[in-house]
């Protein structure tokens, strides 16, 4: 199988995208310098977690030294606790017309009270490895590990190992049918969405920042799969880069190994399912599970030591049937048999039923790591399709490779490194 795109031609569309959204300045707020990749000039123009370690991770291929400024702009964020913000407000000026049109819960005026899939560990170790700049290792270190370790204290009251959302835009999968009746959706729309989301903020207010209190009031408390496997992942990364900075007897790298092995454990102890075939999110204080179907299902892929009986089940009774997730352009963010299943422009109501580049990103090295290079390499060739036929978009029919959403959409150039 090829894709109907060269390499260079990926290349020269990324770079196009990457310099166009690349915002830098001077913060007026701090002082500080910034210099990012924003995910899309026409709705997304701040800079977001997530979004900025795929363009890190798109730029070690065309721009090393730009996917250093991208991360240390992103590390410059970390608050004292070691919170990271999922948004850094940078430009002052362009705030107020964003936030009429979005709910974003504040810690201040300039960075949102969430977070995001934490995927930076993982993002900065492959900066490191790229350009083999030691100062920026020192300097990106003493900040990973006080964002991980917030990430512990902070989001596992249970202590079990698994870090908790206080809301569906922390895992990335906003819209995600596995929410619905955490958020009692009454319309099953963007506006639906919103309207539930809103009533979340406001049963927060009064808990403003107090994790643990947020927690407590089991209002949207999801122990949520895709979030947790990007973070078991990435204690691995802080895990080797702690050993490579300080040596085999590392105390920390020792710290994060441990922990990365209690939440491996916690998934398949108790987000398994064994009659589904599938991991589900919990819910709740009580941890009830979310028992819907969708592309975080299937996440714990990502874990190179994910017992083979569950690597298996998932990629058989899940991955490769084309009446679930191997649709004409796979990977659809909900199975094509889920009745909530929506594969075309959802008008905002997203991780519905399109493709998206980034889990695609994810699960394509996975099945590679895993031994299936038979789904591995069409799951490439069939993302490239999607960018050769409609640009570097937001996400795409599962179908047709329609793009919908955003266009000119950052995190899509990380076809460059998959």
């Amino acid at each position: 199988m090829t894709s109907a795109i060269s390499r260079e031609q990926l290349e020269e569309g990324a770079r196009r995208i990457l310099l166009s959204n690349l915002r830098e300045g001077v913060a007026d707020w701090n002082g500080k310098e910034f210099s990012f990749v924003c995910p899309s000039l026409t709705g997304y123009p701040f800079q977001w977690f997530w979004d900025s370690c795929f363009h890190a991770l798109a730029l070690l291929h065309l721009d090393p030294e730009q996917a250093k400024k991208e991360m240390r702009s992103l590390m410059s964020g970390a608050q004292p606790s070691g919170f990271i913000p999922h948004i850094i407000f940078w430009e002052m000026e362009k705030q107020p017309d964003f936030l009429s049109r979005n709910i974003v819960g504040m810690t201040g005026p300039n960075f949102s009270a969430t977070i995001q899939p934490p995927i930076i560990a993982y993002a900065v170790a492959r900066v490191y490895r790229v350009t083999g700049d030691e100062e920026f290792l020192r300097e990106a270190l003493p900040i990973l590990t006080r964002y991980y370790r917030y990430l512990r204290e902070a989001r596992d009251p249970d202590n079990d190992g698994l870090i908790a959302v206080i809301q569906p835009e922390e895992a990335g999968t906003d819209c995600s049918p596995k929410y619905d009746e955490i958020l009692g959706l009454e319309e099953l729309s963007n506006r639906g969405f919103i309207t539930a989301l809103r009533k979340v903020y406001e049963a927060y207010e009064p808990l403003r920042h107090d994790d643990h209190a947020v927690l407590a009031a089991d209002i949207f408390h999801v122990e949520d799969v895709l979030v947790n496997s990007i973070y078991c992942f990435c204690l691995r990364a802080l895990a080797r880069l702690h050993t490579e900075a300080g040596g085999e007897d590392s105390p920390e790298a020792a710290e994060f190994s441990r922990e990365a092995d209690r939440v491996r454990d916690a998934l398949v102890e108790k987000c398994w399912d064994e009659e589904a075939g599938a991991f589900f999110d919990l819910s709740g204080v009580d941890e009830k599970p979310l028992k819907t179907v969708t592309i975080s299902s299937l996440m714990p892929l990502i874990l190179a030591d994910l017992p083979r009986h569950q690597v298996e089940t998932l990629v058989e009774r899940w991955v490769r049937p084309p009446e679930h997730f191997w649709t004409p352009y796979p990977l659809p963010s909900v199975p094509a048999s889920d009745p909530k299943f929506m594969p075309g422009n959802p008008g905002g109501f997203i991780w519905r039923g399109p493709s998206w580049i980034n889990t695609n990103y994810f699960l394509s090295h996975s099945l590679r790591g895993h031994g299936y290079p038979e789904l591995s390499e069409p799951l490439v060739e069939k993302s490239k399709e999607c960018i050769a036929k409609s640009g570097f978009r937001e996400y795409y029919h599962p179908y047709t490779a329609e793009g919908l959403g955003a266009r000119d959409f950052g995190w899509s150039t990380l076809i460059l490194d998959f």
